[in-house]
Order: structure tokens, then C-alpha cells, then sequence
């Protein structure tokens, strides 16, 4: 059985909204990005410094390190490892290159979900968050959704237009994984 859900996808395409949704425990990741307002530190991020995550990945301390608009992104491996021997429960949301070494390192253990919207939909989305770097965001794309469809378990369709049926799967799934927890 597996311990960790974890979602990847394009940027905008709605896997920390999924990741809410189905209401699994979080992994909290770090990142030297500042946060944004409605962002609390330790709940949505650990927030830091650069400096502080190169340090931690020098020690060998984190599964990944991505960049992503200038920003650095990181998974503990403790943490992770943590959630494993104590058969735990939780959910991560981490780029390509993260689910890939989630699968590498902790394969059995992780169901990997993609979360797919198409890249206008993601582009409004993240307009709507007033982020800046809109096409920078979005400039790996199509790499994103490449690597989703090589690596996940299941990946789902999230568009406006679909939200209605994946609210009914994904409370199946919730009701699920509560009852497994």
C-alpha cells in the first residue's frame, strides 16, 4: 500500500487545489520564493532562504531541488522518509523532476497523480493569482505534461468544464483513503 499521493503537472493546472480537495495531509516542501498573501509559513511552505536550501541539498538533506522562476523548490527527505516507515498517509505536490525522484527512491510507496488542464486554462489561472510570471510559468509546459504521461498512475482531466465529475471521483476517492488511513 502507499504512503504518499503525490501530484504533478503544469504550473496553473490545479494540483494543490486537488491536493486540498481530497484533504490528505500535506507534505510541507521549502522554497526561497516569498510568499504570497494568503500564505502562512509551515502550513502552505516552509519559507527560506536560497542559501538555506542549497546548505540543506549540499548535506545531502533533500530528495530534490527544482528552480522554477528564479525560485528555488525542495523536498525533505526526512520527511519523506518519515512518512514511509511510519505508514503514514500524505500528499506532496512537486514538478517532473520530483515525482521521478519520489518513483526512484520510494517507488511502491507513492501513487503518482497528474493534473492536467490545457494551457489557456492554466494560463488564466495563474493570471487570476496575479503572478507576474505568467509565461515564464508556463514556459515548460508541454516538458511537464510530456514527463505526467511517462511517470503517474492516473492522471486527471482538470478543466472548468470537468470539475463537476472529478469532484464526484475524487469524493470517492477522499472517502476512500479516510477509511485506509
Amino acid at each position: 500500500m502507499f504512503s504518499i499521493i503525490s501530484f504533478t503537472g503544469p504550473s496553473g493546472s490545479g494540483k494543490t487545489t486537488i491536493q486540498k480537495y481530497i484533504g490528505t495531509a500535506p507534505i510541507i516542501t521549502f522554497t526561497s520564493r516569498k510568499p504570497r498573501k494568503s500564505e502562512i509559513d509551515g502550513v502552505h511552505y516552509h519559507f527560506t532562504t536560497r542559501e538555506n536550501i542549497l546548505e540543506m541539498k549540499e548535506k545531502g538533506e533533500l530528495l530534490e531541488v527544482t528552480e522554477y522562476s528564479g525560485n528555488l523548490y525542495a523536498s525533505h527527505l526526512k520527511t519523506i522518509h518519515e512518512v514511509v516507515t511510519n505508514q503514514q498517509r500524505r500528499s506532496i505536490v512537486v514538478d517532473v523532476h520530483g515525482a521521478r525522484e519520489l518513483k526512484k527512491h520510494f517507488n511502491e510507496s507513492v501513487f503518482q497523480v497528474g493534473v492536467f488542464a490545457s494551457k489557456d486554462e492554466c494560463r488564466q489561472r495563474i493570471y487570476s493569482r496575479s503572478d507576474s510570471n505568467v509565461e515564464k510559468r508556463l514556459s515548460s509546459y508541454d516538458e511537464d505534461v510530456k514527463g505526467m504521461l511517462e511517470i503517474c498512475n492516473l492522471v486527471i482531466i482538470n478543466s472548468e468544464e470537468n470539475w463537476l465529475k472529478n469532484k464526484k471521483i475524487l469524493d470517492f476517492w477522499r472517502q476512500s483513503f479516510s477509511e485506509f488511513s
